[in-house]
């Protein structure tokens, strides 16, 4: 089995920047990439703007498409690493196939946490809103008619709000928290944040929760009933 000096996972800013850091001190020696997703490296929180138009998936690239080449990168996409075997300094994909390594850097970022709400399984149009998979999916969806439910009133939420509000009928968030983006605002900033969102269309239930989803409609803790066509879970 071939032993490459640097296997890296993940194919994001983080992998981006630890190529441009080893090729400071080592020009030769090849560097493999991983990636379960079949994209040249992109800005991720750039995905809300192509939704809304501002950008297009070419402009969201990090990197120019000579990056790999010019660093002697060998790029392996579509395919997921499932196992690290540390004692052997092996990779295995999820095809079967291992990688042998020498130096290995899991870049992989945060993975969409998807709560345990009942009835879940119900629901045909539900997405995350994390990666240009998610948002092209999405995208796919949207209509001008369609009533959109968002479980998350932080950035990932108000970011999937800002790219979809004018391809939309409605838009509903519902938040455990009493407060938009909570883990960054104090009441204040928060109360005057929400003001502007709803003066734009956006409709809140803080403080509350969904109980359980049933097809098309969403039944809070509160009592309160909210029918949807798609749903987003942006709760990290």
């Amino acid at each position: 089995m071939k032993v490459s000096k640097y296997v890296i996972i993940g194919n994001s800013t983080a992998a981006v920047g630890a190529v441009e850091a080893i090729r400071k001190t080592d020009k030769a020696n090849e560097i493999v990439i991983i990636s379960d997703e079949t994209y040249h490296t992109y800005s991720r929180p750039l995905i809300s703007y192509m939704l809304l138009g501002k950008t297009t998936r070419d402009k969201m690239k990090y990197r120019a498409d000579s990056f790999y080449e010019d660093n002697n990168c060998s790029l392996i996409l579509n395919k997921k690493a499932v196992k690290i075997n540390p004692q052997s300094k092996t990779v295995v994909l999820d095809d079967g196939k291992e990688l042998s390594y020498e130096k290995l850097l899991v870049a992989t970022g945060s993975c969409p946490f998807v709560p345990p709400i009942m009835g879940l399984d119900t629901v045909k149009n539900k997405f995350t809103f994390m990666s240009l998979k998610d948002a092209l999916a999405l995208e796919e969806v949207l209509n001008d008619k369609a009533k959109v439910l968002i479980i998350g009133a932080g950035l990932i939420g108000l970011k999937c709000a800002e790219g979809i509000k004018n391809r939309v009928g409605e838009i509903n968030i519902v938040d455990l928290a009493p407060k938009v983006l909570s883990s960054i605002l104090d009441d204040e900033a928060a109360a005057h944040i929400k003001k502007h969102l709803e003066a734009n269309g956006l409709n809140f239930y803080l403080a509350d929760s969904v109980k359980e989803l049933k097809e098309n409609t969403a039944e809070l803790t509160s009592g309160k009933n909210i029918d949807f066509d798609i749903l987003v879970l942006a709760v990290g």
